[in-house]
């Protein structure tokens, strides 16, 4: 099988992925996003009614209101938190210091933010080695498909 037919495949299996309720919190999960961004610079005072506002303009399902709020209070706090203690590190001078104090702060961090961390440094990594001839997003689905797809079937066989 060519590494295209491999692609193809984990493209066709991705976009399977794609139900009903995915096509209807995919635009909100941006939008949660783009709150956050947005909050950064605003006066606001209350940071999960602005983001739930901003994220949830004009939707009046209940259910997925609900959702997205019960999900924005559990996990943003949770991640951003784990995310700042990175911060500390800072002041350290030396590189192999930062690194070390980086990675004793991630292994103490929860799966999910390990896996967010991962993804986002294998997809940097790769846009740097290709000196921009691929964007962020399309290095992370190539290193997201390398990793799914054949460092995981290597194990698992």
């Amino acid at each position: 099988m060519t590494i295209f037919t491999k692609i193809w495949a984990y493209l066709t299996k991705l976009f399977k992925k794609i139900d009903a309720e995915t096509k209807i919190l995919a635009p909100i999960t941006i939008q949660v996003v783009q709150a956050v961004k947005a909050f950064m610079y605003s006066p606001a005072d209350n940071v999960l009614v602005f983001i739930a506002d901003f994220a949830l303009k004009g939707i009046v399902d209940p259910i997925t209101i609900q959702k997205v709020n019960d999900t924005i209070k559990e996990w943003l706090p949770k991640v951003l938190t784990e995310l700042a203690l990175v911060n500390s590190i800072a002041n350290l001078t030396d590189p192999n210091d930062q690194l070390k104090a980086i990675f004793a702060n991630l292994e103490l961090s929860s799966d999910e933010t390990k896996a967010m961390v991962y993804r986002g440094l294998a997809a940097l990594i790769l846009e740097k080695l290709k000196d921009g001839k691929l964007t962020l997003a399309e290095a992370g689905e190539i290193a997201e498909y390398y990793y799914q797809d054949i460092i995981l079937a290597k194990v698992a066989a």
